[in-house]
């Protein structure tokens, strides 16, 4: 394929005018609507159909002349090591973003720009609160290759611009491909307790929602529903209880095809490219360079099928995309050694010793998450001193889980990188090299100093990795190497 000339100014695709025309229509509902809603709802009014048509009619002719314009204004090009945009037709505005700025190029489709065969590329740049500027029209080869083309780590490329067919000439290397079966066993594998939560909450905040509206009916509503569960059998809470598990499993089935739907993960390089989605066809290019840590994690259901779930966080510019991460369910640990491989070169942590978290770790939990709980409840029993039974079982169930978490809290550490374990059902990992390192905690309470742990905080461009109640020496000596390492160190974090 023949590479693209970006020298010289373009527009989008002529498709884009279809997107923007159904972008800026949409946008100008939003705005107008309150002008529209009083005219349907005034009694006198006559011809109250012909107004709406009439300003329905002259929003769609400004948005359409809007579109056009907007469009032929719209072009961009790089010169100089810089990229520079151009749009607007009243207010001007031209933007150069110097190449070594930028730091994340990703392309995805919606619905609608898989229908018109075009994609959007959004360009992040250092110290940008949110995406810099974000090209919405342009057709799947000029998009993949401009993106290729603004990371500045790679060469030009000569990868397929189709999602779904890989070009023979190309030099990508298919690492992983979620088929039906494989999205299937990520779906079950999902924490459904954590779906079911958070549906639970939408419903409460739906019913305060419902209870304004119908405040005249809410109560009644609500001592009906009330005494048909206080009338209810066993059998019948039981199956309302079942069916609100279903309702989470399905929720977490589809949102698992939605974001996860023929996931591709391509090696190119020293890059990664992840193409993923159904709804909204993502395309993101993940240098080395800018990956600062990964994260694995496994479960006693992912155990069984032999899946892990691999986050990948590379740098970010801003602390809310921090939050975000770039999510590869379903990954087989040959897929995690590769990774390693990659990223950190020959595992030199595999034969270093085991450090364990102290076992005030284990206390510390236990009286928190089990015995504060139960004291902070304990007035209840004198109303009603059955209530101590299910008390005394959570106070059980949450020491098992402090030895758990006891029995996962631990890191191996080598010259140049660590590793961190952590979880108590579910089972984590961490790992980074010391080089990306961007800031230290020495956290130690005095109650804490007095019994000789302390707790490290490392951080890095995309978040932290946290040791928990170490040797308060292991946590000192490990502090002191890493602030001399990282002023050492000649290696760029970026």
């Amino acid at each position: 394929m023949n590479k693209i000339d970006f020298n010289q100014p373009r527009r989008q695709s002529i498709k884009g005018l279809v997107l923007i025309f159904f972008q800026e229509g949409k946008r100008g509902i939003k705005i107008f609507w309150p002008a529209i809603v009083p005219v349907l709802l005034t009694k006198d009014l006559n011809n109250k159909l012909l107004i709406v048509g009439l300003i329905l009619l002259g929003g769609l002719i400004l948005t359409l002349l809007h579109a056009i314009l907007y469009f032929r204004k719209f072009k961009f090009h790089i010169e100089n090591q810089q990229f520079i945009l151009r749009k607007g037709y009243l207010n001007r505005k031209v933007l150069n973003i110097p190449l070594d700025r930028i730091q994340n190029v990703n392309t995805n489709q919606s619905v609608l720009q898989q229908f018109l065969n075009v994609m959007t590329v959004e360009i992040d740049t250092a110290g940008s609160a949110k995406k810099e500027l974000k090209i919405h029209a342009l057709s799947k080869s000029i998009a993949v290759e401009l993106a290729l083309n603004l990371s500045s780590h790679l060469e030009a490329s000569q990868t397929d611009n189709s999602d779904t067919k890989k070009d023979s000439n190309s030099d990508e290397e298919e690492i992983l491909r979620l088929g039906n079966r494989d999205l299937l066993k990520i779906g079950i594998s999902q924490n459904h307790l954590r779906t079911a939560f958070f549906i639970f909450l939408f419903g409460l905040q739906f019913l305060n929602k419902l209870q304004e509206y119908f405040e005249d009916k809410a109560d009644e509503y609500a001592r009906e529903l009330w005494l048909f569960l206080s009338q209810s059998g066993w059998a019948v809470i039981g199956i309302l209880v079942l069916f609100f598990i279903l309702i989470s499993f399905l929720y977490s089935m589809i949102r698992t095809l939605i974001l996860f739907y023929d996931l591709r993960f391509l090696k190119l390089n020293k890059s990664y490219r992840i193409v993923s989605g159904l709804l909204n066809r993502r395309n993101l290019l993940i240098p080395f360079r800018k990956i600062q840590q990964i994260d694995w994690e496994t479960g006693p259901i992912k155990k069984l099928f032999g899946i892990y779930r691999v986050n990948i966080r590379q740098a970010t510019s801003d602390l809310a995309a921090k939050s975000k991460l770039i999510e590869l369910p379903g990954c087989l640990i040959s897929h995690i050694e590769l990774l390693k491989e990659d990223l950190f070169g020959s595992d030199h942590l595999k034969n270093q010793p085991v450090i364990h978290s102290s076992r005030v770790y284990f206390r510390r939990n236990w009286f928190y998450f089990g015995w504060l709980p139960a004291v902070l409840i304990s007035p209840v029993f004198l109303f009603e001193w059955l209530y101590v039974f299910p008390v005394l079982l959570w106070i059980l169930l949450m020491f098992l889980y402090s030895r758990f978490t006891l029995r996962k809290s631990y890191f191996q550490i080598s010259n140049d990188q660590i590793r961190v374990s952590s979880g108590a059902i579910s089972h984590k990992f961490k790992q980074m090299e010391f080089h990306k390192v961007q800031h230290l905690e020495f956290r130690q309470s005095i109650f804490h100093k007095k019994q000789g742990v302390a707790s490290l905080k490392i951080g890095n461009a995309s978040g932290f990795i946290k040791i928990p109640f170490i040797d308060e020496k292991i946590a000192k000596t490990i502090h002191d190497y890493l602030l001399y390492y990282a002023e050492t160190s000649e290696k760029f974090w970026m």
